[in-house]
């Protein structure tokens, strides 16, 4: 997310961490798909940008669940994939939107990626 001066209005942060992803599929043969080795290139809290091996579709909706940052809780939410690049080894980046964060959400996770970045310097 980007301010009106094109500077973010969240703090990012760049770690690796394990991401668990799930796309619901609207085939109800199938009903959910689990990607797995997911790593968080980089975390605020509007979004996350991170590696994947699995080519999925933008606009896809996804479940997130993820260790948030300097905490021992999770992260469960939803996103929305909404740009992909394909890496030089084959792997994909993904930057995904967090859907539905109230604004108490967005400023706790701030909190914590905060606190991180500060321990960082």
């Amino acid at each position: 997310m980007t301010g009106v001066d094109g500077k973010r209005d969240y703090i990012r942060v760049s770690d690796e961490f394990n991401v668990r992803l799930v796309k619901r599929d609207n085939d109800s043969q199938r009903g959910a798909m689990e990607i797995n080795a997911t790593k968080a290139v980089n975390v605020s809290a509007s979004g996350l940008l991170l590696t994947m091996n699995e080519r999925l579709d933008v606009g896809s909706i996804l479940s997130i669940t993820f260790m948030k940052p300097n905490t021992f809780e999770f992260f469960k939410g939803s996103g929305k994939i909404v740009r992909i690049e394909k890496e030089y080894d084959g792997s994909y980046k993904v930057g995904i939107r967090f859907l539905n964060l109230t604004d108490e959400d967005m400023k706790m996770l701030d909190y914590y990626i905060k606190l991180g970045k500060d321990k960082l310097h």
